[in-house]
């Protein structure tokens, strides 16, 4: 049962069938220092995780599964706060040759239609790494607006710089309006 479809990919609840890639996934350091949080690193771990999951009202997970290809990453939305309208978004491409390629803009756009349309958010943000120059570059180009930084401490002695960025209902719907048309104009 997929939630959202696109055209190149689909968003869909992560199945038990899903937790061998996901614990793969989130063995990679280099994945998770981008992804932040602690995920489980084992099958039994990830099958105690995805039973809490299931039953928490602040959380919502979906798996990005491309056409031919299978579940290449997954989507999330976070601190879910139903009487402001706010939630955080995640998003990660687990597999490393299908980064770069539009396919996560692409899933970062189902899932705010999703936000927005389903579940009647108002706004929805991210915190990414001001170094994931990759990750800003697209969610601004699903209309995301950078809000501000903050900086974080992290052992031993180090520091990262934080980039906040947010998307309002009705700017995402503009957006939306805009690529329509450009796409109606290139046609």
């Amino acid at each position: 049962m997929y939630v959202m479809r696109g055209r190149r990919v689909a968003l869909r609840p992560v199945t038990p069938e899903d937790f061998p890639l996901l614990v793969k996934w989130n063995l990679d350091e280099g994945l998770n220092e981008l992804a932040g949080g602690a995920r489980p690193t084992t099958l039994e771990e990830c099958a105690l995780w995805h039973k809490r999951l299931q039953s928490h009202r602040h959380w919502q997970l979906f798996g990005i599964e491309a056409a031919e290809v299978g579940l290449i990453g997954d989507i999330e939305l976070d601190h879910i706060a139903w009487r402001s309208g706010e939630a955080e978004l995640r998003v990660r491409i687990g597999e490393p040759s299908l980064r770069g390629k539009g396919l996560g803009t692409e899933a970062v756009r189902l899932m705010l239609a999703y936000a927005f349309e389903r579940l009647n958010l108002t706004r929805v943000y991210v915190r990414v790494l001001a170094s994931n120059r990759q990750a800003i570059a697209s969610y601004r180009k699903a209309g995301f607006k950078s809000e501000g930084f903050l900086t974080r401490s992290i052992p031993p002695g180090r520091s990262v710089r934080i980039v906040l960025m947010r998307i309002l209902r009705d700017e995402f719907h503009s957006v939306n309006v805009r690529r329509a048309q450009g796409i109606a104009a290139d046609m």
